[in-house]
């Protein structure tokens, strides 16, 4: 089957409490004086000891590394880096090891064939380099040609773990029919290289050494995440007894006891009627995990499922989980979460236009409002006491004032445009400098002092 773009509108239907303090003692009743007649006074009741919060299982978010407090440019603006000739169209994603830079690719998720990781190294003669290849090339578009996105790389647990968004169609022989993969890397970083001939995925990984993971039935792959002490890759998956050759639920794969590949842990059919569900990209929340939902054709209105297993749940069952639909529009597409400060940050896409939202509790949402010549946001970040956010056409911080304007981008054609709902232009930290992605040419770009 020859691959097909999927259509724009397709994609657009997706305080520590303080610690305790100690009572004070009552004060002493004032003693009798001789100016002064006695009387008798009532000291002040203890205050009752505040409960100290329990402690979560898990930290928010997915596993993000913190970045470090940094000093910004006065008068900063966005300035070009440079980019490495495999860098596609899009920087999806970034994470960063050990003084490197990495970063996920895509050309059109979904869409075309196009799914690289590249590094960027300051250090080295040539700071920019190809770390790994699933483009697949000389290989037949007929047969399923390469992987089309690498849309996220999660750094768990001393490992990077990136989700192949489409996987080559009907599979590579691993299993039985149409089959998804996680790329792993080895605790230094390095991913192993494809196998040949035919460009096959790389072998199951082991402890010293990085690989693939195999998800039987795996349609497409958004996002990994740790959670209760397993991982979980969230995708749509033709999985049996639900999924049929029209029909194809969302479903969380989770490791088990083979290394070569993970099992069916959820599956989330979405609405009557609905052909295809995808789960997206995930996040934890006060020992919560929240899962976006993307149907096909967007009959299902729903915007995410929250999953809420008992602490003492060895595994994840249909009455764990509760879907939710929080914009007016419902069917909103997740393109980032950001867990900050016992706060939740969500940015979507859809029929309510781009929006950031901000709950405290996990369910009461608010939205967070932006400059409109500032354009739809794609990301944020938090670098020592400031929040900064990417919007296509600015990078502002959230303060307490509501956002400030921190760089305009100039050009006329942006090139951080939200114009692809599951790659948005990523925000980082690295070397003391924050950096963007490009969704045009998959440059890399930074924030520099104005001359």
């Amino acid at each position: 089957m020859a691959r097909r773009p999927f259509a724009w509108a397709l994609l657009i239907a997706s305080c520590n409490a303080p610690p305790p303090s100690p009572s004070a003692p009552p004060a002493p009743a004032p003693s009798a004086s001789a100016s002064a007649p006695s009387a008798s006074a009532s000291a002040t009741p203890p205050k009752a000891p505040v409960p100290a919060k329990p402690k979560q299982l898990d930290e928010d978010g997915n596993d993000e590394v913190a970045a470090p407090a940094l000093t910004l440019p006065e008068r900063p603006r966005l300035t070009k880096v440079g980019r490495h000739w495999s860098a596609l169209q899009r920087i999806c994603d970034f994470a960063v090891r050990d003084g490197v830079l990495f970063m996920a690719h895509a050309t059109s998720p979904l869409g075309y064939t196009g799914a690289t990781i590249t590094r960027y190294d300051p250090k080295q003669k040539e700071p920019f380099a190809l770390v790994f290849d699933w483009n697949r090339p000389g290989e037949p578009e007929q047969g399923g040609a390469g992987g089309q996105g690498f849309l996220r790389i999660r750094d768990i647990e001393g490992r990077f773990y990136v989700p192949d968004a489409d996987p080559p169609y009907l599979g590579l022989g691993v299993a039985f029919g149409v089959e998804g993969y996680v790329f792993t890397s080895s605790a230094s970083g390095r991913f192993e290289p494809v196998g040949r001939p035919g460009h096959r995925p790389p072998r199951a990984p082991s402890a010293e050494r990085g690989g693939s993971i195999l998800l039987p039935g795996a349609i497409h792959v958004f996002d990994v995440i740790r959670f209760r002490g397993k991982r979980y890759a969230s995708s749509g998956a033709v999985v049996p007894p639900k999924a049929t050759a029209s029909r194809s639920p969302g479903v969380l794969f989770v490791e088990g006891d083979k290394p070569d590949r993970w099992d069916v842990a959820y599956s989330y059919d979405g609405a009557r009627g609905e052909a295809a569900v995808r789960l997206g990209y995930m996040t934890r929340f006060k020992d919560r995990l929240y899962v976006a939902v993307s149907p096909l054709y967007g009959i299902d209105r729903h915007d995410y499922v929250v999953l809420s297993p008992p602490k003492d749940a060895t595994a994840l069952a249909p009455e764990h989980a509760r879907a939710v639909q929080v914009t007016d529009s419902g069917g909103a597409h997740t393109v980032r979460w950001f867990a900050d400060r016992e706060r939740l940050y969500w940015i979507t896409v859809g029929g309510d236009g781009g929006e950031l939202r901000v709950t405290e509790d996990g369910d009461q949402w608010t939205r967070v409002a932006l400059p409109a010549d500032a354009g739809a946001p794609t990301d944020l970040l938090r670098v020592g006491e400031r929040l900064l956010v990417m919007a296509e056409r600015a990078l502002l911080e959230l303060g307490a004032n509501g956002p400030l304007v921190l760089a305009r981008v100039e050009d006329k054609k942006s090139p951080f445009a939200l114009n692809d709902a599951y790659c948005a232009a990523p925000l980082t930290a690295f070397e003391g400098r924050v950096f963007v992605g490009d969704q045009r040419r998959g440059a890399l770009w930074t924030l520099e002092a104005s001359p």
